[in-house]
């Protein structure tokens, strides 16, 4: 069965920290940090030691790191391109210092060459076998490179790579949860949980707050091994801990709320 975590985006808009101190007296253990300087500042060696000790002291665990969302790894300039490996293989070394073995990473951005793509995974899966991490692609939002299962595909499939499955991002415009859970099946080792209008925005609602169903996800859960990390911005609201605590222990015991 997945293990569920939380990742930091909850508090994007303060520090990591504030993340760390909602999380400390929940039933949540497990959390994926987001990479962005004014959230975490990742290329600062004490803020790293300090993230390390306080997720120590409240005996948290870090599954996974996500760069920044600037990094376009499939872009055709080659000075963007080269710029964004060279941020991914900065936060492999920061997964290193903080014993964080997974880098959650997005294919690329609107725009994005397949040829680009497979050029950057090629160099940054030498960098991570290097440092013992573990890439993993995460379908993006739509009309982003990566959104298509078959640009994902084509990437999974040359290199072996496990799959995230964003499920806000999946359902975005059209419903294609469905496709990407039955493409990708036992390579999905990561999903990151989150509701959506089926509109036109990434959504990243409380499940039960949007319009997906959520049987055929829990079933995939109960029956694959992975993490499965509820992915909230601020916006959810006051007690996002709380209302997703409340799912989470409903999910493990495979219960779905109306």
């Amino acid at each position: 069965m997945f293990t569920f975590g939380i990742s930091t985006i909850i508090t994007s808009d303060r520090d990591v920290f504030s993340c760390i101190e909602l999380m400390k007296t929940s039933s949540f253990k497990f959390v994926e940090i987001r990479c962005e300087k004014e959230h975490f500042d990742y290329e600062n060696k004490g803020e790293i030691r300090r993230l390390k000790n306080i997720l120590k002291k409240n005996n948290l665990h870090g599954i996974s790191l996500h760069p920044p969302v600037w990094v376009d790894i499939a872009n055709k300039d080659e000075w963007i391109r080269i710029k964004s490996v060279r941020e991914v293989e900065k936060v492999i070394l920061v997964a290193e210092k903080l014993n964080i073995p997974r880098i959650i990473l997005h294919p690329g951005k609107s725009g994005g060459y397949i040829e680009e793509a497979l050029l950057s995974i090629t160099e940054l899966l030498d960098f991570a076998n290097e440092w013992e991490a573990q890439i993993i692609l995460e379908n993006t939002f739509p009309d982003d490179f990566g959104s298509r299962p078959e640009e994902l595909q084509i990437i999974s499939d040359n290199f072996s790579v496990p799959v995230c499955i964003d499920t806000s991002h999946a359902s975005t415009k059209s419903n294609r949860l469905d496709m990407f859970l039955d493409i990708f099946d036992r390579r999905i080792k990561h999903f990151h949980l989150s509701d959506s209008l089926m509109k036109n925005s990434d959504d990243h609602l409380i499940p039960y707050e949007g319009k997906i169903k959520w049987e055929p996800v829990l079933e995939f859960l109960h029956n694959h091994d992975g993490f499965a990390v509820f992915e909230i911005p601020p916006e959810g609201g006051p007690r996002i801990i709380e209302k997703l605590e409340k799912i989470k222990d409903e999910w493990e015991n495979k219960k779905i709320s109306p």
